[in-house]
């Protein structure tokens, strides 16, 4: 009977320590859910820290059901290898977020600014493509990658390594291969771990290596949602496909493009860095013909403020795109790309003309492709696709493009007649007046034209391009820009 109740004696506080710690489990579960991302004075780094990462959005850590000596280890972890390695000196602003469809994220396109489209849908097709996908779908040849010592990319223009830069040497080295190579490629630099890093950027073509699965994707692309979007914003209606597979921690330094950008995120996350064209000076681009053009002179990780002192005065826009997110990035807008520290990642761009674009005869645009080209004209894309369905060849786009297309053609035929009645009753006017010996002064219209950030930037590049095509000598430009100054305009009354 002793022996009896000193074991139910120890069996009870047994029973209660299992109730507790099956409890504590539960407990654990359950509030596993609403665990907070890490902010940032959790990663590491607290310098500069509500400017350096998103609050609330750059780390994340679940450590539910793992023990200490676990924890403890994420814990450091987390502390060493942040989401995004950059740490810079200027502040940030988040971009704005809008549902794609509503009228409001419109309204940030149509104004120029930048905006994150959430739940698109016209790049859903490619939402399936990984690395795998692409190695087992993607085998056309002399696809363009290249490969850097560091983490960073420097664009660099190679028809314009000659004359004064017949000795540039280019930052990173440049390849034309396979995708499979390109893939085995990254994992010999995974396996090296040496900070080597490799970036995949090329355009999509049709071509017999791309297969009928990836085809489909192509073909399947929401053109209706992309033309309803170019008519109301009145981009053109070519669109250029870049795609882009990159290792982890990578970088695009600061940078813009002359053209309307669509950035899809289809794997992996990326922190993207937007600055307003208003701080062309304070960002130092090489001169119109360097093979950088379009760059920044500045390092961000190592700024040289002596050097580039109007830097300090930057301020940006930040986001950390996540997958199937679509970030509008305005021609002229600088950006600079940032991929996550701990996956490899996989974008495309879809580029537009702008509209009433200054046309700068240096300023390259990129080849368009075959893949989701829509022609501008037309009635030339309807003949085309006509006669390659009789030549039983496949088919670019979609029935439903075509009918749209169609569509358009008798929308701007009518447009055209109205046009040219408009222009009519304009000159029926004219005469009118004329015959009552009323002139019209062109020189009382005239007013000040108000020059946005990014047509101003686009009016100093042709001034600039213009110059260097006639002397192809940065220190003629420089001289001859300081000679039309001289003074003449410090003395004029401010209008």
């Amino acid at each position: 009977m002793a022996r009896t109740s000193i074991q139910l004696r120890m069996f009870i506080p047994l029973v209660w320590l299992m109730f507790v710690l099956c409890n504590s489990n539960a407990t654990q579960r359950i509030s596993c859910d609403h665990l907070d991302p890490v902010t940032c004075q959790n990663s590491g780094d607290d310098r500069n820290c509500g400017n350096v990462y998103l609050q609330n959005d750059d780390h994340k850590t679940h450590s539910c059901g793992k023990t200490n000596k676990d924890k403890e280890k994420e814990k450091h972890t987390l502390h060493k290898v942040p989401i995004f390695r950059g740490v810079y000196t200027f502040p940030v602003d988040p971009i704005p977020r809008r549902n794609c469809f509503d009228e409001e994220a419109m309204e940030f396109i149509q104004q120029g600014l930048p905006v994150v489209l959430e739940n698109c849908t016209f790049h859903k097709p490619a939402m399936k493509w990984t690395i795998k996908y692409l190695v087992e779908n993607l085998q056309d040849k002399d696809h363009t990658a290249y490969f850097s010592t560091n983490r960073k990319f420097l664009y660099y223009d190679d028809d314009r390594i000659k004359g004064a830069y017949k000795d540039f040497q280019p930052p990173t080295k440049k390849m034309l291969l396979y995708f499979k190579n390109f893939s085995e490629l990254m994992a010999e630099l995974d396996r090296a771990d040496n900070g080597s890093r490799a970036y995949f950027q090329s355009m999509l073509y049709l071509q017999d290596g791309v297969s009928a699965s990836m085809l489909e994707d192509i073909n399947t692309f929401d053109y209706s949602w992309l033309l309803d979007l170019v008519r109301r914003v009145r981009w053109g209606e070519d669109v250029t496909n870049l795609l882009l597979v990159g290792m982890s921690d990578v970088v695009t330094p600061a940078h813009f493009d002359i053209l309307e950008n669509l950035y899809v995120q289809i794997f992996g996350r990326k922190r993207v860095i937007l600055f307003s064209p208003d701080y062309f000076r304070s960002l130092y681009p090489y001169p119109v013909g360097h093979p950088h053009d379009r760059q920044t002179q500045v390092d961000f990780d190592n700024p040289d403020f002596d050097k580039f002192p109007r830097f300090s005065e930057i301020r940006g826009m930040e986001v950390a795109l996540e997958k199937d997110e679509v970030l509008y990035i305005p021609n002229y807008w600088w950006h600079y790309i940032e991929s996550e520290s701990q996956s490899k990642t996989i974008s495309m761009n879809f580029w537009f003309e702008p509209k009433n674009e200054t046309k700068t005869s240096g300023d390259k645009k990129p080849q368009k492709s075959d893949a989701t080209n829509v022609e501008t004209d037309k009635k030339a894309e309807v003949e085309e696709q006509e006669n390659m369905l009789t030549e039983g060849k496949d088919v670019v786009h979609s029935k439903e493009l075509l009918e749209l297309i169609n569509e358009d053609s008798k929308q701007n035929v009518e447009e055209n007649d109205e046009e040219k009645g408009d222009q009519k009753k304009d000159d029926d006017e004219q005469e009118q007046m004329a015959a009552e010996g009323v002139v019209k002064n062109d020189e009382d219209d005239e007013k000040e034209i108000i020059l946005y950030a990014a047509k101003y930037l686009a009016l100093l590049r042709e001034t600039e391009t213009s110059l260097f095509r006639a002397t192809f000598s940065h220190k003629k430009v420089k001289q001859i820009l300081e000679e039309l100054l001289s003074g003449r305009f410090d003395y004029l009354e401010k209008h």
